[in-house]
């Protein structure tokens, strides 16, 4: 029990830095980066339209109005070279990733299974099977896609069940089977946790949740 709790507390620290850190970082640059540019920007301009204006009564709409400026000047930059720069810079990026052993293997994959499976943020698998395929006694690890309809149901003339059985290391390629209801084992294990294990050739398993879940097969 201590043990879990404590495990619990790790994770969610870890988790509160991995989403406070980069708001931290981001406050610090734009911090950093308005006293850079009021010192290098702002202040000679002030100084170069002081002859023009009293700039005692003005100061802060004049560097308000320059400040707005010198962003929409660095933003529209930005936004010329953001598809040219930006591409590029994820591509190379991209391309050292998918050198690194192991790393690049099941980035690739995951890259390929959101490509190909995953669309508008809904995936097309329900829920993680376990059957038995490609004989009795031997188990697959499969992805339920919906339940046998139409002529293919009337013909089994039993309840079936569409199930995806990809392969290792790249599960964007795999079989698809129809399975009678009855020759199915639903597992409680999320999509993405039957996934990596997919990946990962099984060295990667999910921890085994005891309390019972509902089967959750959609229509």
């Amino acid at each position: 029990m201590i043990g879990r709790i404590r495990k619990n507390l790790l994770v969610g620290f870890a988790n509160g830095i991995v989403i406070l850190l980069p708001i931290i970082i981001t406050i610090a640059i734009v911090r950093y980066l308005v006293i850079k540019v009021n010192n290098a920007v702002l202040e000679p301009l002030l100084k170069l339209f002081a002859p023009m204006a009293n700039i005692g009564i003005h100061v802060f709409l004049a560097k308000s109005i320059i400040f707005i400026g010198v962003i929409l000047i660095v933003a529209c930059i930005g936004w010329g070279a953001k598809i040219i720069v930006v591409n590029r810079t994820f591509s190379f990026g991209e391309q050292i990733l998918i050198r690194v052993p192991i790393m690049g293997r099941i980035y690739n994959a995951i890259k390929q299974i959101s490509h190909a499976f995953i669309g508008q943020g809904k995936t097309i698998f329900k829920q993680v099977v376990l059957i038995e395929y490609p004989r009795r006694g031997v188990y697959s690890i499969g992805f339920t896609t919906g339940v046998t309809k139409g002529e293919i149901k009337s013909a089994m003339d039993k309840y079936g069940i569409n199930v995806f059985v990809p392969t290792t290391p790249n599960p964007t390629s795999g079989i698809f089977l129809i399975v009678p209801r009855e020759d199915i084992h639903f597992l409680k294990m999320s999509v993405e946790e039957g996934m990596k294990m997919v990946v990962s050739g099984g060295s990667v398993t999910p921890p085994f949740i005891e309390e019972s879940t509902e089967e959750n097969t959609a229509t």
